[in-house]
């Protein structure tokens, strides 16, 4: 199998939150542009419908025939047609912009934190509100982005129209447009910084409802139920007040819009009945002036929201650039390295907790036993041959080259860590022993070694059993047993197996220690343990004892 690096969305190099937003809708350029086309099309089909209905009765007062006046209602109706098909078409666009956009911030996110290289530590709830409600934000900006398009090519066109029936009224339109967007941007600097917070405290509190959903059992069992529930309705309600700010915020920046933009119609029909009544527009031309000032009240509300808009849009994207530009938790190496033909593993001087500096060598094609009296030590074994982080002094080899020098995909692919507390995958039983291959005849011969097939007997639909959340529904024991069968099924060149079977009964460890050693006969397999039926099966055992040098058995 030929392996490669896995892809990285371009998202993850936009160097500030506006830029990440800005980045994500270019995804889809062209159905952007397209929104913007069609909403700009509806709009000033909407703009045209008063101009049209005022030259129609203008016509009709003045010297209409119904020859004339047929001809203005059709052209009132295609107007009708291309407004409604140009809405229907733009929409279209624009929710294929939104969906896109949030569904490419989940995959840069999802991508980043399963990234080799690590470094993405907050809660699983927390990530999923940013996948969820903030990506979602950033999509619907889209939408809010094509419509503000349309707003400002629709004031243009009304502008334009309004000066060529009167100076004077087309001047009004720029300086009351100009006034309120200066007034909308600067209060939306404020419900920017509300809805940052907001945001952060909705985080929160998603990510302690799911903690609290996932250690359920273990507060039941405490009796701590009453003491988490007051924690988590206390987050909640600061959550809940701080979106009430933030909602408090935006209503009064759009009622500050809805007001300017009442004052602009007020201050237009008054010049425009001024102007009528002094004879200098014509009472066609004056509903116009009324029509096209009552329609750019929406087109102004529409242009005042959108500060407000982006704002929550913005803080959104700030929520998710704070993960993507995560440091990773150890460098990766892209530099070609040739395969690694022998998989014995060596550490050089490696500074370990408790003042250990380890001076190990595990030969290939064996069956090494690491027996540690500080449980402290062998967890940093299995995260150091993971390369979940990195000796703060020496270095560990794989085949005599530095594990830093090899591509993190190629190393994950010849060294796989099995940890003391695996994590089992949603679905079924079926689905977490297959998770690391599609050879079946692997998995069953992994599931039997790890008596992972008593496993299936015992549940209550066997294979097709749904383990749960994290394998909840499993007892410890099983959850081991399943692991173990996944990682055994992949079969890996190095296995790395933390405390695999603490759970299991001895008569069982026993078993499936034996069953172990005769499956990963000629690989290298390295068991960090301190249980005897383990160690009895290792060609060669490491005795690590507490504050003092490891000692080799044979």
């Amino acid at each position: 199998m030929t392996l490669s690096a896995p892809p990285v969305d371009s998202l993850t190099a936009a160097a500030s939150p506006r830029a990440l937003l800005w980045r994500s809708l270019g995804g889809r350029r062209r159905d952007l542009a397209l929104a913007s086309l069609l909403f700009s099309t509806h709009q000033l089909g909407e703009a045209l419908v008063p101009v049209l209905v005022g030259a129609t009765v203008g016509g009709a007062v003045r010297h209409g025939t119904p020859g004339s006046l047929a001809l203005r209602l059709a052209l009132l109706a295609l107007d009708f047609l291309l407004l409604s098909l140009s809405y229907r078409f733009g929409a279209r666009a624009a929710v294929r912009v939104r969906e896109h956009t949030a569904h490419r911030v989940r995959t840069a996110l999802t991508a980043r934190v399963l990234r080799p290289a690590g470094g993405v530590r907050l809660p699983p709830g927390d990530l999923l509100g940013r996948a969820s409600g903030d990506a979602d934000r950033m999509g619907a900006f889209a939408g809010t982005l094509a419509t503000t398009v349309a707003a400002v090519v629709v004031l243009v066109g009304s502008t334009a129209l309004l000066l060529r029936i009167s100076l004077l009224l087309g001047a009004l339109i720029v300086a009351g447009t100009v006034c309120l967007l200066v007034v909308q941007d600067r209060l939306s600097r404020l419900l920017r910084r509300a809805g940052a917070v907001g945001q952060a405290r909705q985080g929160r509190a998603t990510a302690l409802a799911e903690d609290l959903v996932r250690g359920l059992r273990v507060l039941r069992g405490i009796g701590a139920e009453r003491a988490a529930a007051d924690d988590y309705a206390r987050v909640s309600r600061d959550a809940v007040r701080a979106e009430r700010h933030a909602v408090s915020v935006e209503a009064a920046l759009t009622s500050v819009g809805v007001l300017l933009t009442g004052l602009y119609l007020t201050a237009v029909a008054a010049v425009g009945g001024r102007l009528a009544l002094e004879g200098r527009v014509g009472l066609g031309q004056l509903i116009a002036v009324l029509g096209l000032a009552r329609f750019v009240i929406g087109t102004m509300r529409t242009l005042s929201a959108a500060p407000a808009r982006h704002a929550r849009a913005l803080a959104s994207a700030a929520r998710v650039h704070d993960v993507l530009a995560l440091l990773p938790a150890v460098p990766e190496s892209h530099a070609p390295h040739p395969e690694v033909a022998a998989h014995g593993i060596e550490f050089d001087a490696v500074a370990l907790p408790g003042g250990y500096a380890a001076d190990w060598s595990i030969p290939p094609g064996c069956m090494t036993g690491l027996a540690c009296e500080d449980p402290a030590v062998a967890e940093a074994v299995a995260y150091l041959l993971a390369r979940e982080r990195d000796p703060a002094h020496g270095r560990v080899l794989l085949g005599g080259t530095d594990l830093t020098a090899l591509p993190l995909y190629r190393l994950r692919a010849t060294v796989l860590v099995c940890h003391h507390e695996p994590v089992l995958l949603p679905g079924t039983v079926a689905d977490n022993l297959g998770a690391l291959t599609g050879d079946a005849t692997a998995v069953a011969e992994a599931a039997r070694a790890a008596y992972a097939d008593q496993v299936v007997d015992a549940v209550p639909h066997g294979a097709d059993t749904p383990v749960g959340d994290r394998g909840e529904t499993l007892s410890g024991g099983q959850r081991q047993r399943v692991a173990l069968a996944r990682a055994l099924a992949a079969r890996p060149p190095v296995l790395v197996l933390h405390d695999p079977t603490t759970a299991v009964d001895a008569v069982t460890e026993d078993a499936v220690a034996e069953r172990v050693r005769r499956l990963r006969d000629g690989h290298t397999t390295l068991v960090v343990t301190s249980s005897p039926a383990w160690l009895a099966r290792c060609d060669q055992v490491i005795h690590v004892p507490a504050n003092d040098r490891a000692a080799v058995a044979r």
